[in-house]
C-alpha cells in the first residue's frame, strides 16, 4: 500500500518534471535551497518539507498548494492511508456511531488514555484535534463493550479519568453512551466507526487481519444492521452512565 509520504514524494517529483525542471539541482536553484534539501523533500524517508518549501514549490511549478499541504499534514499526523478517507468523512459527518469491543473509541479518549495507547505524539495530537473538530457538532452514539471498562490501559488513574470522561461527555449531551453488558455476546469481531451525512455512509472497520475504510453499499447495510443489534443488546443510557461511574470509582480505589 502506498503511504502518504510516498504520495507526497511522487507529487513533488511529478510537478517538478511537469514544470520542465528536469533535475533536483535546477529545482534547488529555483527555490534558493541546497540540492540536499530537494533530495530530502523527494525522498519517501526524508522529513516532511516545511510550509515555506511547499509554498515555493507551488509557485515555481504551478501545482496546487492545497493538495501539497494536505498531503504533508496527513504525513505529519501519522494517519494510516486506509483511514484517511474515513477521517475526511468524519469531518463532514452529521452523525457518528462507534462500536468499541476492547478500548474506548479514539474520539472519546482523554489525552492520558490516548498517550497510553499510542507511542506517536503526532498521532495523539491528531486524535485530539479530531475531537475538537467533531465533538459537540455531530451527533455521536457510542456502543462500548463492558470489557473496555475493565481492561487496564496505562494505570488505574488513567482508567478512572477515561471512565469519568465518558460520564461527563454523556451528561453534557455531547454523546449518547450505551454499554454492552457481560453475556450479550454481540460485536466481538472488531471495532467499527460509522460516519454519515445526508444518507451517505463511510465505514472504518477493524478486523484481525486488516483495517479498512469502505462505502460499499452491501457492507454499509450489513454494518448498520449489526450496529442496531448491538444497541438492542446494550444497557439504556442512564444505566450505561451509572455503569461507567461505578467503574470510575473502582479504578480510583486502585490508584
Amino acid at each position: 500500500m502506498v503511504t502518504s509520504r510516498e504520495q507526497l514524494t511522487a507529487k513533488l517529483k511529478e510537478t517538478r518534471l511537469a514544470a520542465g525542471i528536469d533535475s533536483q539541482a535546477k529545482m534547488a536553484r529555483a527555490l534558493n535551497l541546497s540540492r540536499t534539501s530537494i533530495v530530502k523533500a523527494e525522498s519517501p524517508t526524508g522529513p516532511v518539507p516545511s510550509d515555506p518549501v511547499l509554498l515555493g514549490w507551488s509557485k515555481v511549478t504551478g501545482c496546487n498548494l492545497a493538495e501539497l499541504t494536505e498531503l504533508a499534514a496527513r504525513v505529519k499526523s501519522g494517519t494510516p492511508e486506509w483511514f484517511s478517507d474515513y477521517v475526511a468523512a468524519e469531518r463532514a459527518a452529521t452523525s457518528l456511531r462507534f462500536w468499541a469491543p476492547a478500548v474506548f473509541p479514539g474520539l472519546l479518549q482523554p489525552e492520558s488514555y490516548a498517550r497510553a495507547i499510542e507511542k506517536s505524539a503526532a498521532v495523539v495530537a491528531h486524535r485530539l484535534e479530531r475531537q475538537r473538530q467533531v465533538l459537540g457538532r455531530a451527533q455521536v452514539t457510542a456502543a462500548i463493550d463492558h470489557r473496555a471498562f475493565i481492561h487496564a490501559i496505562g494505570s488505574p488513574a488513567i482508567m478512572a479519568e477515561a471512565c469519568g470522561h465518558l460520564v461527563r461527555l454523556t451528561e453534557s449531551e455531547v454523546i449518547s453512551l450505551h454499554v454492552v453488558p457481560e453475556g450479550a455476546n454481540q460485536g466481538l469481531g472488531g471495532h467499527v466507526a460509522i460516519a454519515s451525512r445526508g444518507g451517505h455512509f463511510t465505514l472504518a472497520l477493524g478486523t484481525l487481519v486488516q483495517d479498512l475504510t469502505t462505502t460499499e453499499a452491501t457492507m454499509v447495510e450489513k454494518t448498520l444492521a449489526a450496529y442496531d443489534r448491538l444497541l438492542g443488546a446494550s444497557l439504556p443510557e442512564i444505566q450505561s452512565v451509572e455503569y461507567a461511574r461505578q467503574r470510575e470509582a473502582e479504578w480510583k480505589e486502585r490508584s
